[in-house]
């Protein structure tokens, strides 16, 4: 074995041609003798280079105080999970957003070749190879949190030093390289259907006036009011006021671990907004027939509606609806009535092929659209109603903003055709401009404004 100056260590070529450094810390292990670390390599300089990181990496650990004892079995996977448990969850995200980033993993990286690869093993070109693999299979926006997490994941190993080099540092794609066009790839997503059609909304439509579906209701009041999803299932009656006709958008539901350990099962909760904050968006003549129809039916229907929801389930508990169930009789409703979603198969972790197209948030996507690209749109006013954070204004301007609001191109506008100034057929616009003698009204009119009168009174 030869001596080789500070810092080298030992260095021996053995019988088979390969190499084997050893080094010794200024630390003492816990037999109390001077700890040394051994590694093996093909090249003298490989060796070399492998056991003083190895060593600076034991030396670290032990100055932290922490366990030492490198495992140099471990695959990078079981490195991610330990980042996102010990560091990630530990910056202050919410139980959903880590819920997230477990099934965004679970499907876009642990069935990965590199989450498979131990440290050594790994470089810059097997980072670029997994980021060019998953952002081809994936679409660009499920690709970019995994690959988010592998490049913070990379940083961290090379602080403690665990890694020679922060790899995923200089890691890039092929869709991230300036100069390369797939016009296969863009022609495939310019061709997906996005949104929502027209003729799909007048079948949405129908379906309410059908009563197809307990769901149509929530689908129009999603198009109607560019709420998403959660925010509709979990809205409160307190939340609606009649008077002003406004919708206050307070929380929303969610799913989370339960204590927040991955190893248990899912529970739902109660979360604040997008955004964190609340907001108020208008309510339009027909949102607020929706709105009186879904309370129609939760006074007909549900028993037991334990945390005054405007629309939750009709079984005995009266909790609020889930998303899953949403996503569920969603498709249903489209195969039942002809609205195509665009269905594609996609492959899961494992080896399952799922059929998935347009979904329930693609329903806000359609609303937010409709109304940006109607004449003269007002992208402030859009933004408030949508709840998107981008665009700020001052509590003080609350009042012009709903009046703003008013005004946006809806669904039920830019389609359906339900305006104000057309209210010959539809009982929300007859009950917008009722008279207090209710004599002369039809009987269903009759029924809207009475109960209307009566949930005013409720909550005066």
């Amino acid at each position: 074995m030869a001596k080789r100056k500070d810092g080298d260590g030992s260095v021996r070529q053995l019988q088979d041609g390969s190499w084997e450094c050893l080094m010794q810390s200024k630390y003492v292990n816990e037999n109390g003798r001077p700890k040394r670390i051994k590694r093996k390599a093909a090249t003298e300089q490989e060796a070399i280079k492998e056991c003083r990181l190895a060593l600076k990496a034991w030396e670290k650990e032990y100055e932290r105080g922490r366990n030492t004892k490198i495992d140099k079995t471990r695959t990078l996977g079981s490195y991610m999970e330990e980042y996102v448990d010990k560091v990630v969850k530990n910056r202050g995200i919410t139980g959903s957003t880590y819920k997230s980033y477990i099934y965004t993993l679970n499907a876009n990286f642990y069935n990965y070749k590199i989450s498979r690869l131990q440290l050594h093993m790994l470089n810059t070109v097997e980072f670029e190879l997994y980021f060019d693999t998953v952002t081809h299979d994936k679409s660009r926006k499920t690709a970019s949190v995994p690959i988010q997490l592998c490049k913070q994941l990379s940083t961290w190993l090379y602080g403690k030093s665990l890694i020679p080099e922060d790899y995923a540092a200089y890691a890039q794609t092929k869709y991230e390289k300036k100069d390369e066009y797939f016009r296969d790839r863009e022609n495939e997503e310019k061709s997906r259907k996005q949104i929502f059609t027209d003729e799909d909304i007048v079948k949405f439509y129908n379906s309410y006036k059908n009563n197809v579906s307990e769901y149509s209701c929530v689908i129009l009041l999603q198009l109607e009011t560019m709420m998403r999803g959660g925010e509709v299932l979990n809205l409160h009656i307190e939340d609606i006021d009649f008077d002003n006709n406004t919708i206050t958008v307070r929380s929303t539901i969610a799913e989370r671990f339960i204590d927040n350990d991955k190893t248990k099962g899912l529970e739902k909760y109660e979360k604040v907004t997008k955004g964190g904050k609340e907001r108020v968006i208008y309510m339009s003549p027909f949102a607020k027939e929706l709105v009186l129809y879904m309370l129609e039916q939760t006074n007909l229907k549900c028993r037991h509606n334990p945390n005054n929801l405007l629309y939750p389930s009709f079984l005995k508990h009266g909790k609020a609806r889930s998303m899953d169930a949403y996503e569920i009789q969603l498709k249903a409703l489209c195969d039942k009535i002809g609205v195509d979603r665009d269905v594609r198969p996609r492959e899961k972790p494992d080896g399952k092929i799922i059929n998935e197209g347009l979904n329930t948030h693609a329903l806000r996507h359609t609303a937010i659209t409709i109304a940006n690209t109607s004449k003269n749109a007002n992208v402030v006013a859009n933004a408030l109603q949508a709840g998107h954070t981008a665009i700020r204004t001052e509590n003080i301007y609350t009042h012009n903003n709903l009046k703003a609001q008013e005004q946006i191109e809806t669904a039920s506008k830019a389609v359906l055709n339900l305006r104000p100034e057309n209210p010959q057929n539809e009982p929300c616009m007859k009950l917008q401009n009722a008279k207090k003698d209710i004599t002369s009204m039809s009987e269903q009119d009759k029924k809207l404004y009475e109960m209307y009168l009566e949930l005013k009174e409720k909550f005066e």
